[in-house]
């Protein structure tokens, strides 16, 4: 069987950064997307929810189809899942589990011998226990879960509770229970990578193919805290972010380990080169480096910190992606972390500007009386490869936005008859909604016309029409410089004053 990839079929986008944009434009529909592991053997039918894109809305749905833990480590999405819900209140967020709760498990088990009390018993210290691979037995019948009796979680206790389904069903001796552990070490590399047939079977990174059929929205920005500090890892989620399911480009949020390899300490001074030789450098990415001490006490990623400012200001702007995380405020920070070997050290903001903004590595920082991220740079960027692109990271989402939105609204034009009069209104419509992205200032020039050269006409007999939208995205300030310098001007006006009075 013949198969043809550059067939065309539908509503498509293109980016073009040195010239005119084949368009599109987006609201709420863009959504935000975090690979990792979740403690999904925490809930029942917990196995259905791996390398299945969930969407959450809050804490509660989190809770419901992934579980919650505290233990960020093993569980890397749950870090997500606080700073969007319980820090922001913000949402939705679609997360991808890769921890398999059939698979990924200890060699051992879990045993318990307890007696029930009022109809229940409470299995205590059950954060590892797989809650679907509960076995209760009594006087050497096996219990039937759902017949017999439930058993649930309980996130702030952590503990399992096992309540008697009708009264006197669990019996009144004691119970034998066991179970299997989960092990999150036993996720690996691969498993977060993932794999793809190339025919909708899909896993670990590649599942941001099954975004937009099973959610809906449109997978616009990525990131994998705990994991996109893994170069094999980090480079799948690059080639997996452009023209997903032959559409959608995503903006990637990523990491850069604090320890090599070899387990010696990335600095300051060897970030860039780091940075550079590990390709964590592409126009649609930003790239944050160290990581974060809270004030709580618990470290941070700083691609979670800022996905997590970004979407509150996304919100915030009517799902206009126009403004950047950068400087925005971020009060959990109480200091940047490269590890318990690298302590006693203040960072100021001349720091990071000069070893890592400088290099396009952004990170956070201390100005203004309070601790923001710091730092609007592609991944690209760098003092040798500067272009109107990669030194605003507003830039190409802004054209990812606009060729993004354009496909999931037009879909609905293809297969239907296409005469001028209809081409007319839907280049007016485009500008309609170009010129109210002008008005707010999300661009400062955007120009649709429809492509009438030589090659777009000779494509018109096939069905292939191209609009184009001539862009120009607004810049962001770089940089804010008061120059002063001393006058004797003031003078004049000062010895009148004083000849006045004399």
């Amino acid at each position: 069987m013949a198969e043809y990839p550059g067939f065309k079929h539908g509503t498509l986008g293109e980016i073009d950064t040195t010239g005119a944009v084949p368009a599109n434009r987006g609201r709420s529909k863009m959504g935000y997307v975090y690979f990792g592991t979740a403690p999904v053997h925490l809930v029942e039918d917990g196995t259905k929810n791996v390398n299945k894109p969930i969407v959450c809305n809050n804490m509660s749905d989190a809770r419901k189809y992934l579980g919650y833990s505290d233990n960020w480590a093993d569980y890397t999405l749950c870090e997500a899942m606080y700073m969007h819900f319980e820090r922001k209140g913000i949402g939705p967020v679609i997360f991808i589990n890769v921890l398999d709760p059939a698979t990924h498990t200890a060699s051992t088990g879990g045993s318990a011998t307890l007696t029930p009390s009022n109809g229940r018993v409470t299995i205590v210290n059950a954060e590892e226990a797989v809650l679907d691979s509960l076995k209760v037995v009594s006087d050497g019948t096996t219990l039937v879960k759902g017949t017999h009796y439930t058993a649930s979680y309980d996130f702030t206790k952590k503990v399992i509770n096992i309540v008697e389904k009708t009264s006197g069903s669990l019996g009144t001796t004691a119970l034998s229970i066991t179970w299997t552990k989960v092990d999150p070490s036993a996720v690996t590399e691969a498993n977060v990578i993932g794999t793809t047939d190339g025919y909708g079977l899909n896993t670990g990174i590649y599942a941001v193919k099954n975004v937009y059929t099973t959610t809906g929205y449109i997978p616009a920005f990525m990131a994998a805290p705990g994991f996109s500090s893994i170069p094999n890892i980090h480079n799948v989620m690059y080639l997996n972010s452009q023209k997903i399911n032959g559409h959608w480009n995503a903006k990637l949020f990523v990491d850069m380990p604090i320890l090599d390899t070899q387990g010696n300490p990335i600095t300051l001074a060897t970030a860039p080169t780091w940075k550079e030789s590990n390709g964590y450098n592409h126009d649609n990415e930003k790239v944050y480096f160290p990581i974060t001490k809270g004030t709580d006490g618990r470290t941070y990623h700083i691609s979670c910190l800022a996905m997590a400012n970004h979407q509150e200001l996304f919100i915030q702007n009517g799902g206009i992606p126009y403004m950047s995380d950068s400087n925005t405020e971020c009060p959990i920070i109480e200091n940047l972390y490269f590890g318990e070997g690298m302590t006693n050290r203040v960072y100021d903001d001349e720091i990071i500007n000069r070893c890592l903004n400088a290099n396009g590595i952004n990170s956070a920082a201390y100005v203004g009386g309070r601790w923001v991220i710091w730092g609007m740079f592609a991944g690209s960027y760098n003092q040798d490869n500067a272009d109107n692109v990669n030194v605003n990271d507003t830039a190409l989402t802004m054209m990812y936005y606009v060729t993004n939105d354009f496909q999931h609204r037009r879909n609905i034009d293809i297969d239907k008859p296409m005469p001028m009069n209809e081409v007319k209104s839907i280049v007016a419509e485009e500008q309609a909604r170009i010129d109210a992205l002008l008005g707010i200032g999300a661009l400062i020039y955007g120009k649709v016309v429809l492509d009438a050269s030589a090659q777009a006409r000779s494509d018109v007999y096939f069905g292939d029409f191209r609009i184009l939208f001539k862009l120009t995205t607004t810049p962001l300030a770089k940089s804010l410089t008061a120059i002063a310098y001393y006058t004797a001007e003031g003078f004049v006006a000062y010895i009148d004053a004083m000849t006045e009075a004399a």
